[in-house]
C-alpha cells in the first residue's frame, strides 16, 4: 500500500502542476467527446485508434476553437493517461514512429492557423513608461494601480513570463509553487526574486532573479519595495506564504485579471490592446536588450535562455535594419 502511494505520487510529480492541470482538462474533453460518440469505456479508458484521434483533433479545432499548441497539449494528456494505466502509447505505431495520418492532420491545423496568426507586440521600455505614467495618474484604485505597476516593471526588468507572477485560478494558488511574499528579499541595493519553478525548470530547482536599484524614474528595486510597504497597510493579511500579487479578497492575482488590466491601460495610451498579451513584457525586454546592443550572453542570462531561442523574441524595427545596412555600406567606403 505504501509503495502504491509512492508510485502514485511519483506519477503526479513527473510533470509540473500546470502541465498536469492542462493534461486533465484535455483528457476530460477527450472523454466527453467519446461519450458523445457512444464509445464505451473499460476501466476508465476507451479503445483508442488513429481514426478516433483524428476526429478528436477536428473536434478541438471546429467545436472547441482551440489553437494548434493546445490541441497538441491535449493529445499529450491522452498519452500521459494511457501510459499511466500501462497501455501502449496511443500516439505512436508499434515501431515507435508517430501516427502518419494524425501527423498530417496536425500539420494541416498548424498551417491553417498560421495564416491567421495573432499579433503579439512587445511592450518595450517606452510603452512601459506610458503604462506607468497612466497608472500613477490613477486608473483603478491606489492599491491596484501600484500592484499592476509593480508587476509590469518587474516583468520587464526580470524578463518574466506572465505565468510566473500570476495563477490561472486563484483557488489553485500553492505557496510551495507560486510566487509568495517570502520569495522577495532585499540586500545592498538589490531585490532578489526567487522563482520556485518556471517553464524551463520542470524539476523545481528554483532560480534567483536580481532586480537592481538603478538610476531611472522606473526602478524595479524601488517600486517593489514601495509595493510591499503599501501592501502591508492596505491588506489585513501579510504572511510570508501569502501571494505576492493579489486582487480582490486577498486572493492570488489571476492571469486574466492582470492581462485585462494591462490591456485597459494600453487602450488608454492609444494602443490596440488586442495586439498585446501577458508575454509582451518578456518579448519587449528581449527587444529592448537587442536595441540596446546588450551582449548575447547577457541577454541569455537575463532571460534565462539556455539556447539562442531568445532571438525570436527580438522584434527588429525597419530603422534598425536601415542602420545595419548603412553600417555595411560604410564599411566598404574607406
Amino acid at each position: 500500500m505504501v509503495l502504491k502511494q509512492t508510485v502514485e505520487q511519483l506519477w503526479t510529480t513527473s510533470i509540473s502542476k500546470r502541465t498536469k492541470d492542462a493534461y486533465d482538462i484535455g483528457f476530460m474533453h477527450f472523454k466527453r467527446y467519446l461519450l458523445l460518440n457512444n464509445v464505451t469505456f473499460t476501466n476508465n479508458l476507451a479503445p483508442v485508434s488513429e481514426e478516433i484521434l483524428i476526429y478528436f483533433v477536428a473536434h478541438c479545432q471546429t467545436v472547441l476553437k482551440l489553437h494548434y499548441s493546445t490541441i497538441k497539449l491535449y493529445l499529450c494528456g491522452i498519452r500521459y493517461n494511457y501510459l499511466k494505466e500501462n497501455c501502449s502509447d496511443p500516439l505512436e505505431l508499434y515501431n515507435g514512429k508517430p501516427l502518419p495520418r494524425l501527423t498530417l492532420i496536425l500539420n494541416s491545423v498548424k498551417r491553417s492557423q498560421n495564416q491567421n496568426k495573432r499579433i503579439r507586440l512587445p511592450i518595450t521600455f517606452d510603452i512601459l513608461e506610458q503604462i506607468i505614467k497612466s497608472l500613477r495618474k490613477g486608473v483603478f484604485s491606489k492599491f491596484i494601480d501600484l500592484m499592476i505597476e509593480t508587476a509590469s516593471v518587474i516583468s520587464f526588468f526580470g524578463f518574466l513570463r506572465c505565468g510566473e507572477i500570476t495563477v490561472i485560478k486563484s483557488e489553485h494558488f500553492e505557496p510551495a509553487i507560486n510566487l509568495c511574499i517570502s520569495d522577495i528579499s532585499f540586500t545592498d541595493n538589490i531585490a532578489n526574486l526567487h522563482l520556485k519553478q518556471s517553464k524551463t525548470d520542470p524539476f523545481r530547482k528554483g532560480i534567483d532573479i536580481q532586480l537592481h536599484k538603478i538610476n531611472s524614474h522606473i526602478c524595479p528595486y524601488r517600486v517593489l519595495k514601495r509595493y510591499l510597504e503599501i501592501r502591508k497597510t492596505f491588506l489585513s493579511s501579510y504572511q510570508n506564504t501569502d501571494p505576492l500579487f493579489v486582487s480582490i479578497g486577498n486572493l492570488a492575482m489571476e492571469r486574466d485579471f492582470f492581462i485585462t488590466k494591462i490591456r485597459y491601460v494600453l487602450e488608454l495610451c492609444g494602443y490596440n490592446p488586442k495586439n498585446f498579451s501577458g508575454h509582451s513584457f518578456r518579448i519587449g525586454a528581449g527587444t529592448a536588450a537587442g536595441q540596446a546592443k546588450i551582449e548575447d550572453h547577457m541577454i541569455k542570462t537575463l532571460g534565462r535562455w539556455s539556447s539562442d531561442c531568445y532571438v525570436r523574441y527580438i522584434r527588429t524595427q525597419p530603422i534598425s535594419i536601415k542602420h545595419a545596412q548603412q553600417q555595411l555600406a560604410e564599411s566598404f567606403n574607406h
